[in-house]
């Protein structure tokens, strides 16, 4: 028998050798160019995004000492404001005082929630004087379940006239703007809370409460909004109107042992089942009754809770986070509001000067509520110069997005202009109407300025 091996297998194997070798180099360079293409490594951390996760309480997160050392930020500041406070003397509103809060939750990228109160239990000043001296119905309740205060009616036509004025007032200077993230239908009741169980008599009717909500409702268009649970049919009016979920400011009390009614069971689900859909348009706000260990309810159960009902802002009235509570609290603010991580991004890594490409995105929204704002896409190209060029916010907005995937296809114009070379291809979400508030998302490659470069683009 010959024992040498035919040439002819040689040459089989050689070219099998060479099949191999230039499958290996394909899916090499196939594998680099995904990567040039920008698919970004997911960032598992704690975000910090204007608007959304832990409130700090009339104070911002400059101020709150009960929130050094935590594993997380505060990205919003939440503030509560009588008559008195907004207008101290007829027609002048205390704008530079607003100005000041709305400055310093953006220097700690926060951003800012309030509510406009003509009510507030043993607080002197609530209505300003000079209304008081027109001669207006004050009536004073002693409310021993909830304390002491006076009352205005806003159902007299001067109040109601001049509460209007505020209230368009604010509407004016502010909706929209890129550092408030959300405002309340105050107004009615007790704190604004639209309640007053001691005195009834003492609430508007139904007319003038529908009549306060259309009022937010027009002068804050571009603003979220959100109702006090306590006047459910209102809620429900209020949600109909395409803006505006709930607040809860007596989250925590839920059931435990020895507990009977209790606002979780008897107040906020009732609330969640009348309306199940109202996360998706309007925002979901709780804050404890006291603080974090007032009721027996378990950590677990409230945290529970507040996930099943997709909020997206909570505090503890800037008080210190038990220790038992933490590791709960931090497992819902990983979850609150929208976290928004980019799959996978594509496009062409060569165009010309004045052309258009096709950009697209799969995203996934991580949380358990969607964005509120209009926050944008934003694209930009850094040359080895260091400027940037081509910096464009795109009509492609955030807001709405539901937890879940999200793809969408953007038009990106290359600049007329531009030098031939290579350059970083970076993204932002920015505020519709302003590039420098910019917001994170759950992926890595963030530059200084918060921006992600997404891959290189090459202009010939």
């Amino acid at each position: 028998m010959n024992s040498s091996v035919p040439s002819r297998y040689y040459s089989g194997l050689l070219n099998l050798s060479v099949i191999i070798l230039i499958l290996i180099i394909s899916a090499d360079c196939s594998q680099k160019e995904n990567t040039g293409k920008g698919i970004l490594e997911e960032d598992k951390g704690f975000l910090q995004i204007p608007g959304v996760g832990w409130q700090t309480f009339f104070r911002t997160a400059q101020d709150d000492p009960s929130i050094a050392g935590l594993p997380f930020k505060s990205g919003c500041a939440y503030m509560r404001w009588t008559w008195g406070d907004l207008e101290p003397a007829e027609g002048q509103y205390a704008f530079d005082m607003i100005d000041e809060w709305l400055e310093r939750c953006r220097q700690a990228n926060q951003a800012l929630a309030f509510r406009v109160m003509l009510s507030w239990p043993g607080h002197e000043g609530t209505i300003p004087q000079w209304l008081i001296d027109k001669g207006i119905k004050y009536t004073f309740s002693e409310c021993p379940e909830e304390g002491a205060h006076y009352e205005v009616d806003l159902e007299e036509a001067v109040v109601w006239d001049l509460h209007e004025k505020l209230i368009r007032a604010l509407g004016m200077r502010y909706d929209g703007h890129p550092d408030l993230a959300l405002v309340d239908i105050g107004s009615v009741g007790l704190w604004g809370e639209w309640h007053n169980y001691c005195d009834p008599k003492l609430m508007p009717g139904d007319a003038t409460r529908k009549k306060i909500i259309d009022l937010y409702y027009e002068v804050f268009p571009n603003t979220p909004l959100t109702a006090l649970v306590d006047d459910k049919d209102n809620v429900l009016y209020a949600n109909s109107k395409g803006r505006s979920a709930w607040r809860g400011d007596c989250w925590g009390d839920g059931e435990g042992p020895g507990v009977g009614w209790n606002h979780h069971s008897d107040s906020y689900w009732p609330m969640v089942e009348m309306m199940p859909d109202g996360w998706k348009t309007g925002t979901v706000a709780l804050e404890p009754c006291g603080t974090f260990g007032g009721y027996p309810t378990p950590p677990k159960s409230v945290v529970d809770d507040a996930i099943a009902w997709h909020a997206s802002l909570i505090q503890n009235k800037s008080h210190y986070i038990p220790a038992n509570w933490l590791p709960e609290i931090e497992r819902l603010v990983m979850k609150l509001g929208f976290r928004l991580v980019l799959r996978d991004i594509d496009y062409p890594e060569n165009a010309g000067p004045g052309s258009e490409i096709p950009v697209s995105m799969n995203w996934e929204n991580l949380g358990i509520a969607p964005p509120y704002r209009d926050h944008r896409i934003a694209f930009r190209m850094k040359g080895s110069d260091g400027n940037n060029y081509g910096v464009i916010i795109t009509d492609a907005t955030i807001r709405g997005w539901l937890p879940g995937d999200k793809s969408i296809s953007i038009s990106y114009r290359i600049p007329d202009e531009i030098k031939s070379g290579t350059y970083s291809f970076e993204m932002g979400v920015v505020f519709h109407n302003s590039l420098d508030h910019v917001i994170p998302i759950a992926n890595k490659g963030k530059t200084t300025d918060g921006w992600y470069t997404i891959g290189s683009l090459r202009v010939n």
